[in-house]
Parts: structure tokens; sequence; C-alpha cells
């Protein structure tokens, strides 16, 4: 009887593989047959960019640019025209990647939640239900939503990424190196996968569209303050700062600052130090402060938090709502499932 059991399950993987497959595509064309959203999902976070390059770019440059002024002037360091030029476009690229870093840890988040539009829709409209209704195990239904999620809020924050990484290029601060290149992508992913199993334990409540739209307003608002993208951590007050280490988006936005402000600051550092034969050797110490003042390390209550670590605490909400989502998606699928079966049976 046992064996028949096993055999009847194997026989039937096949079967839920291209269910999955073939749910998992649906979604994907229903999201991307919806072309307002899509432009939408892309050009927020190009939107946040633009505000930046456009209005606080300035202000940030000239902050830095005053602490640079003052550091030569401490330092008793005359500088030519050309090095300051040159000065001044690196510590620019330093805003910039710092800025790009925030705007795509925030993406991450924004755009799995609009995404997750498609779940709360096919709730309310009873898709959902037909699904269940059919031999479709209720894993295949779960784990096809998620999917499609990661996909796509993947597939719009590289895109972000690539159109980021040219603005850096041609404003000619540095070109990222190769390593960098994936590491970030690495790191993407991994974001992308904790935004997606949050967003879909959040709109497992969910089952109405009017009800995610203020969500989803709410949530791009507030959440590049909640993890520290917008604002220098030197700007912060010390009590908003302890508040942004319980959200695991702050870990993806400081480990992608490490990657994209590691290789700037190197060759400034570098570039301080041989230059003029260590004449500019003192201004070492700007580095320093501009790595305390835009919050290049991660401060949990007075211990600095390595990469290795943040990468184990996203890696942990990770598993935490993996859990979370088995419980709750099973749950909810489930109780619709015996409710419908229900209102057969007093039907009959």
């Amino acid at each position: 009887m046992a064996n028949d059991v096993v055999q009847t399950e194997e026989s039937n993987l096949p079967h839920q593989a291209v269910s999955f497959w073939y749910l998992t595509r649906r979604h994907l064309k229903v999201f991307f047959k919806n072309v307002p959203t899509v432009i939408f999902s892309l050009m927020v976070p190009l939107a946040i960019f633009a505000v930046y390059v456009v209005f606080l770019r300035s202000l940030e440059v000239g902050v830095i640019r005053e602490q640079f002024l003052e550091a030569l002037h401490k330092n008793q360091i005359t500088m030519s025209a050309a090095d300051f030029e040159d000065t001044m476009t690196r510590l620019s690229g330093i805003a910039d990647c710092w800025m790009i870093s925030g705007v795509l840890g925030v993406s991450c988040i924004t755009i799995s939640l609009n995404t997750d539009y498609i779940v709360v829709r096919d709730k309310e409209t009873g898709i959902t239900r037909d699904f269940i209704s059919s031999p479709i195990d209720p894993r295949i239904i779960v784990l096809s939503y998620f999917t499609f999620n990661v996909i796509v809020t993947f597939a719009i924050n590289f895109l972000v990424y690539l159109i980021c990484l040219l603005y850096i290029a041609l404003s000619g601060a540095y070109m990222i190196s190769l390593v960098d290149f994936f590491a970030i992508l690495g790191i993407l992913l991994l974001s992308v996968i904790s935004a997606s199993l949050i967003t879909f334990f959040v709109c497992s409540f969910i089952s109405s569209e009017s009800v995610l739209s203020p969500i989803v307003a709410i949530v791009s608002a507030a959440i590049g303050f909640l993890i520290g993208a917008y604002l220098p951590s030197g700007f912060v007050d010390p009590s908003i700062e302890k508040v942004t280490v319980f959200f695991p988006g702050t870990y993806s936005v400081s480990l992608l600052r490490n990657y994209f402000l590691d290789a700037p600051m190197e060759k400034l550092l570098l570039f301080f130090d041989t230059a003029e034969n260590g004449t500019y050797k003192p201004l070492s110490s700007l580095v320093t402060e501009l790595t305390k003042q835009f919050g290049f390390n991660l401060n949990f209550f007075g211990y600095e938090v390595p990469r290795g670590i943040m990468a184990l605490v996203i890696l942990a909400f990770i598993g935490i709502f993996v859990l979370l989502d088995i419980f709750v998606g099973y749950r909810h699928f489930f109780s619709i499932h015996a409710k419908k079966k229900d209102k057969k049976k007093k039907k009959a």
C-alpha cells in the first residue's frame, strides 16, 4: 500500500513540474502584458536616481568638497588644478556609488511588492480558487508565484543596475571591475529573494488591490529612510540609525555599498599615498571620515558588522520567511480549498 502511494507521488512529479512551468509562464505573461505597470516598476527606481542627480547630488558633492578643502587647509597642502579636479571627480563618483547602492536596495523591495499585485488580483478575481480546485499541488502554486516575483524583480533591478553603471562610466569616475560586477549581481539576487519572500508573506494577508495600492505607496515612500538608503548615517539621528539595523534591506544596502565603494575608495587612497611623492598622503584621513559619514560600515549597537555577517543575516531572514510563507501560504490555500468543499457539500 505504501509502495503504491510512493509510486503515485513519483509519477505525479513530471505533471507538477509542467504545471509549475505553465503557471510561472502565465504569471509572467499577465505581468508583461500590463505595459503601464512594467513601465512604472522600471521608472520608480530611475526616477529616484534622477531626483538625486538633479537635486541632491550637488548638495552631497558640496558637503564633500567642503570637507576636502578643509583637509587641504588643515594639512597646508597646495594641490594643482588638474589634481584638484581629478580628486573631485573621484569624490563625486563615491557619492554616486553610495546613492546607486541605496536605489538598488530600495527597488528590490518596491518592485517586488508592486509585482505581487498579480497574486492579490488572482485572489480577488477567484483565479487562485480555480488553481486550487485543479489537481495542481498547492505548493506548486505558491512556488510559481514566488518564482515569477523573483524573475521580474531581478530582471528589472538588473536593467536599473546596467543603467547606473553606464552613468558611472559616462561620468568618468571609475570603471567597475568584473569581480565586483558579479559580486554585486550576487548580492542583488540574494536581496531579491529576501524581498520576494517578505512581500509574498505580506500579500498573503491581502485579498484586494484597493488595499494593496496604498500599502505600495506607503512602503515606496518610507522604506528608503527605514533601511538607510537615502541619507548618510552622518546625517541621521542615532536613534533612527538603531532602528534601521532590524530591517533586512539595511544589510542588502550596506553589502552593495561595500562592493560599490571598495574600488573608488582604494583608488582615492592610492592616489593620496603616491601622487606628488607622497605630498598628499595626509589627505588619507579624508577617506576615513567619508567611510564613517557615508555609512560604509554597518554599526549594530557599537559592533561593526563585517561583510560575511551581513550576508548571513540576509540568509537568516530568508530562512525565517521561508518558514513563515510555508505556514501562512499553506494555511491560506488549504483553508480556501476546505471552504469550497464545504460549500459544495451544503449545496448537495
